[in-house]
């Protein structure tokens, strides 16, 4: 049986390049979206109706934000095709059973985007199922090259890009943050450093060094 409780899983890829792409004008099919994908138009109001749908299922402890919902809509056809293809095919019938069988929530109940959202869950976690890590990485890797064939417009409210090592929404920091920050101590002298952060920690502020984890909670 499915647990009530529910974790949207991470999404594992085979390159760790970050594509930034933000929302730069205000042409029709953009205005009011989370993101737009080649002709493809979410809406702010899919993500927040798939925000309110999902929180029920993995918990308010699972700490799922909107951008995370927004981006399991951005990948969901692809998931979805990709699983297909594997003859592991998630339906939207499919996804209401499953959501049913946890007890939280109606399926009737659902929006659009609810459903959606789940169905690209459940799919992410059919195409690592049983799979050679090679196998699992060739086919991100595909979906990676169909993304920026497609091109991905992201507003700038939810992120500034998306990781490709972990298929993730990037968030930018605000600059008064790293001003805020104090200087690394320089351990020989007892002074501040001149000033190159994670130098004891290798890779760390950079995107997409963390080894992706299938399965854990997203960093959405």
């Amino acid at each position: 049986m499915i647990a009530t409780r529910r974790r949207v899983g991470a999404l594992v890829a085979g390159t760790a390049a970050v594509l930034a792409v933000t929302l730069s004008g205000c042409g029709s099919s953009q205005a009011g979206a989370a993101a737009v994908i080649g002709d493809r138009r979410i809406s702010v109001a899919d993500v927040q109706n798939g925000y309110t749908d999902i929180l029920p299922l993995v918990g308010q402890d699972a700490g799922v934000t909107q951008a995370q919902i927004l981006n399991l809509l951005i990948l969901q056809p692809y998931l979805a095709d990709a699983a297909a293809g594997l003859n592991r095919g998630v339906s939207e019938q499919d996804a209401r059973l499953d959501i049913s069988s946890s007890g939280s929530i109606a399926s009737e109940d659902l929006s659009e985007a609810g459903v959606q959202v789940w169905q690209a869950n459940l799919a992410n976690s059919a195409l690592q199922t049983d799979r050679a890590a090679d196998q699992i990485a060739a086919t991100y890797a595909d979906i990676e090259q169909e993304l920026k064939s497609q091109g991905v417009h992201i507003n700038p409210r939810y992120g500034n890009g998306i990781d490709y090592s972990t298929f993730t929404i990037t968030q930018s920091r605000p600059d008064w943050l790293e001003a805020a920050q104090p200087a690394a101590e320089d351990p020989t002298t007892g002074q501040p450093g001149a000033g190159q952060p994670g130098t004891d920690q290798p890779g760390a502020g950079e995107p997409g060094t963390e080894a992706p984890v299938p399965d854990a909670s997203p960093a959405p």
